[in-house]
């Protein structure tokens, strides 16, 4: 049926060049029938020339303007294909250079999405470093978290085992557990709110709790999206502010985060400079996240001790480049 109507088609976009050939041909025959008198079959030939030149003069046209379609669809694909192979719009970058990036990020990016799991380095490194850049040049921080739900036992648990098989016989994971993980995220919301109630007025805060995980980790920043995975050691990927994927991730991070369990800050009791067992415990009650019977108050000074930490979780483990021989 597709085949019968394009030939239609293309039947009747030459409909105009096959009336010009049946009126000649019909012109030709009559005259050498001698139906006409003598001139007549003369005074036709400018009708007909006229008409030929007409639908010349308009498959000239219709000529130009696929020409011209094509330019452009050949331009669009060229276009299309620069950007995918371009190396300036998505790179792989090793550890070294993925730390660099995310310490040039930390000097200038007014916004920071942080998509993963405990958050670790967000609350050791990224969160102060970006506070304290808000505060010396008094511009306002968007600062949005996905984290675990550490109240879902089973999630952070599946999420734990995940890395311990992933890592390798010695590697610090292999040690870790459920609950080590569950602190991890207790401590980098504390850490949160600790920094919000001190900067309120520079640190627009957010935070959501997912109940599933990734191998990846996703860091969006003014300049850069980036994403990693377990650590330093592995290779990550940064796209550029100027690529044409880095705006459709910003609205996926962004509308992720939107479907997550977003945590009432301004509920949050005061935390002093130093939290206590107490407050901890108060601040997690307020916020619908309460600490279970299995959290100890030593578990509970871990978490509040953590949260204000700044020491580097991954100091010594960015690979370090091998030299080049020249």
């Amino acid at each position: 049926m597709t085949t019968v109507t394009t030939r239609l088609r293309n039947a009747m976009s030459n409909l105009d060049l096959g009336i010009v050939l049946f009126v000649a041909a019909a012109v030709s025959i009559l005259d050498l029938l001698e139906v006409f008198e003598d001139g007549q079959s003369d005074k036709l030939i400018l009708p007909v020339l006229a008409l030929l030149a007409y639908v010349w003069i308009r498959d000239r046209n219709r000529q130009a303007r696929v020409a011209e379609q094509i330019t452009a669809m050949s331009r669009a694909t060229d276009g299309m294909w620069t950007l995918l192979s371009s190396g300036d719009s998505v790179k792989s970058l090793n550890g070294a250079a993925i730390t660099r990036l995310l310490a040039e990020a930390r000097k200038d990016s007014d916004l920071w999405l942080f998509k993963g799991g405990t958050g670790t380095y967000i609350r050791a490194v990224t969160l102060p470093e970006c506070v304290e850049r808000a505060i010396s040049t008094r511009r306002r921080m968007r600062f949005l978290l996905e984290l675990l739900d550490p109240t879902n036992e089973a999630l952070c648990a599946a999420y734990t085992q995940l890395h311990r098989s992933l890592s390798s016989d010695g590697a610090e994971e292999k040690g870790w557990t459920a609950l080590d993980t569950r602190k991890d995220v207790y401590a980098t919301i504390l850490a949160a709110c600790w920094y919000q109630q001190r900067n309120g007025r520079l640190l627009d805060l957010k935070i959501g709790l997912s109940d599933t995980f990734s191998l990846f980790r996703c860091d969006l920043t003014s300049t850069h999206l980036v994403i990693t995975q377990r650590g330093p050691e592995f290779p990550g990927l940064a796209i550029p502010r100027d690529s044409a994927h880095y705006h459709p991730w910003n609205v996926e991070l962004e509308t992720s985060l939107d479907q997550t369990r977003l945590l009432e800050l301004g509920r949050a009791p005061q935390l002093s400079a130093q939290p206590t067992v107490a407050e901890t415990r108060e601040l997690f009650v307020a916020l619908g996240i309460s600490l279970t019977e299995e959290f100890t108050d030593s578990d509970v000074k871990a978490i509040a001790r953590g949260a204000l930490s700044r020491v580097d979780p991954y100091q010594g483990r960015v690979p370090v480049p091998a030299p080049s021989i020249n």
